[in-house]
């Protein structure tokens, strides 16, 4: 298939998926203003964004809550997201009927992130495994933004040079080396928490 009529296809599938996607019965305004306007600072806050969305009927702002290891399972794009969801929803049960009711019970550090427990009626209903994803984003004049993961914390990638904070980051992505620096209008150099998996406890029922 030419690319064309690929991605003619690309869209017609994702179109498809959208419209037999259910539509939000109830959704509070909180959780809708949650799932639209994201917070990945912590752990915590990174999965009640995806649980907003995951209540809202909310498939971008799911698919916006996942690590490169969950889109590495169920597809790196979006339209694969929308064909795989359905089974998410049903793995994950209980979790998506509470997902407005949903709270942080507690935390357990582990070498590969964070698993945090979210509990609603007084049990533990899933564990989501956060992990930390570094990244660098350019703002362009154009109004593109241009981003690429990076591999340590942002703090690795600042050095002090006399009084002035310089970003010690080598142009050896291609994204970077086809940059002017010209047109950069705002760089940002920060973490963000995503989800990697999910666990259900063994007595869920």
């Amino acid at each position: 298939m030419d690319r064309p009529l690929a991605r003619l296809a690309r869209i017609a599938l994702l179109a498809a998926a959208l419209g037999a996607a259910p539509a939000c019965s109830a959704c509070p305004p909180a959780a809708r203003a949650r799932a639209e306007h994201p917070d990945y600072g912590t752990p915590a806050a990174a999965g009640a964004s995806f649980f907003a969305a995951l209540g809202c009927d909310d498939a971008e702002g799911e698919y916006r809550g996942l690590g490169e290891r969950l889109k590495a399972r169920h597809g790196a794009t979006l339209d694969l997201w929308l064909l795989a969801r359905g089974a998410v929803r049903e793995e994950l049960g209980l979790a998506v009927r509470f997902a407005h009711r949903l709270r942080p019970a507690r935390e357990e550090p582990r070498e590969d992130g964070v698993l945090v427990w979210w509990e609603a009626g007084g049990a533990e209903r899933v564990g989501l495994l956060m992990q930390g994803q570094h990244f660098l984003e350019c703002e362009l004049a154009d109004g593109r933004r241009v981003g690429i993961l990076l591999e340590k914390p942002p703090g690795a990638w600042l050095q002090l040079e006399g009084k002035r904070l310089a970003l010690a980051l080598a142009a050896e992505d291609p994204v970077l080396r086809g940059l002017d620096a010209a047109s950069v209008t705002r760089l940002t150099l920060a973490t963000e928490w995503k989800i990697a998996d999910w666990v259900l406890p063994p007595a869920a029922d």
